[in-house]
């Protein structure tokens, strides 16, 4: 919990309004999307603490395999070792301090060998060996890669750098029965889409990624031809998980409707998955595509795509997926924009509208790590029954 809020105006604003029900809810401080002593104590007691998406299993299939990235300043390394284990290692040499895998995914042969020096290490992080020692006695036990929390959920890999986390079920596992309806067991090709930095702090990021009210102006040739700001909705969450849903336009001919048949109602929808601080997937009958959120300082974010497919893509189909280029830019550009506008020292922020409820929950989230605040229960809405009732 940040100390001393009494002392800092600006977080007594931010734990103020990031506490706010939806009644009450307007804009956070501008300040808080670029003051510096907002993004350590975010990375501190978020990112250094909290389950942090990585990847699916699947990118890490073979034995070797790794992926090297930066959370919030921290170089960890997930590796799927020899003998099939997946493990989360600091990626910084015990020796002096030097990144040892270059960030992204790879494949190392058996060993990680430091580039400066070559101290070496197997792939659960013990110390190997120490090239040209001389008369020092090394105690190889005492210079091993720390190594870190890690669980899955679905085949997504989660992070943890804190010390005693809670389990990671404890955040998902209101979502269960809701994905359950689409069947994500059966979509078994992954793909890696890119990544970008974007000029705009993490939280803008994620806010834009989880709320459908920008569809209609940022994506009207693009999202909002497949799913209208007007046929969104809340389905259900808290500050630990949300979910949002939409009606998917049929854009069938009404021969291809009397070839194929009707399907069920809710395979028309899709489900929008909130986890922050770094997750969000959005999940239909056949696809479940996801974004990657990580902070890269208080100005900038590292934004991944990816997802899984009842059908296999190639790394060339991913490229030339216009849609999805053509949305994650103008999300990218209106992101930058909102950045620009946040040095303002004398314009402030409004309300939210009920569009935005998702937002509360990521908000209130925000201010349970910070601040230690109480957030809102677990709540449905209405709709959640078209998820929930469709096995029944």
């Amino acid at each position: 919990m940040v100390k001393n809020t009494n002392e800092h105006l600006l977080f007594q604003e931010y734990q103020k309004l990031a506490s706010a029900p939806i009644e009450d809810a307007v804009a956070l401080p501008f300040a808080v999307y670029h003051d510096p002593s907002v993004y350590q104590a975010e990375a501190e007691y978020i990112f250094h603490r909290e389950w942090i998406f990585v990847c699916h299993e699947q990118q890490l299939s073979n034995e070797g395999d790794y992926l090297a990235l930066d959370i919030a300043g921290e170089a960890i390394a997930v590796i799927r070792g020899q003998d099939g284990q997946l493990r989360a290692l600091s990626n910084i040499c015990r020796h002096r301090g030097t990144p040892l895998l270059d960030e992204g995914y790879g494949n190392i042969k058996k060993n990680i060998v430091c580039p400066y020096h070559a101290w070496t290490y197997d792939d659960s992080g013990k110390l190997k060996g120490v090239p040209f020692a001389g008369d020092i006695h090394v105690e190889k036990e005492k210079h091993c890669l720390p190594r870190f929390h890690l669980d899955s959920w679905m085949g997504l890999l989660f992070i943890n750098l804190g010390d005693e986390p809670e389990p990671l079920i404890n955040r998902t596992g209101c979502l269960q029965n809701f994905v359950d309806v689409f069947e994500p067991q059966k979509l078994l090709n992954c793909y890696q889409g890119n990544s970008e930095s974007w000029e705009a702090n993490w939280k803008l990021a994620f806010e834009n990624a989880i709320e459908s009210y920008h569809l209609f102006k940022v994506h009207k040739e693009t999202l909002e031809k497949q799913s209208p700001s007007k046929d969104t909705y809340y389905v259900a969450g808290s500050s630990e998980s949300s979910l949002s849903g939409g009606k998917l336009r049929d854009d069938r001919s009404r021969l291809m409707k009397w070839i194929t048949g009707d399907s069920p109602e809710v395979y028309n929808h899709y489900l929008l998955i909130s986890l922050p601080p770094s997750f969000v997937g959005i999940l239909t009958y056949g696809s479940f595509d996801w974004l990657q959120i990580l902070p890269k300082g208080p100005l900038s974010s590292v934004v991944s795509q990816g997802g899984l497919s009842n059908y296999f893509v190639s790394k060339g189909e991913v490229n030339q997926d216009q849609l999805t280029q053509d949305f994650l830019e103008e999300d990218k550009l209106i992101c930058e924009r909102v950045q620009r506008g946040m040095h303002s020292r004398i314009a402030q922020g409004g309300k939210l509208v009920s569009m935005e409820n998702i937002l509360v929950d990521f908000r209130q989230f925000l201010a349970s790590r910070l601040f230690d605040s109480t957030p809102d229960a677990y709540s449905e809405s209405n709709q959640a029954k078209l998820f929930l009732n469709f096995n029944q």
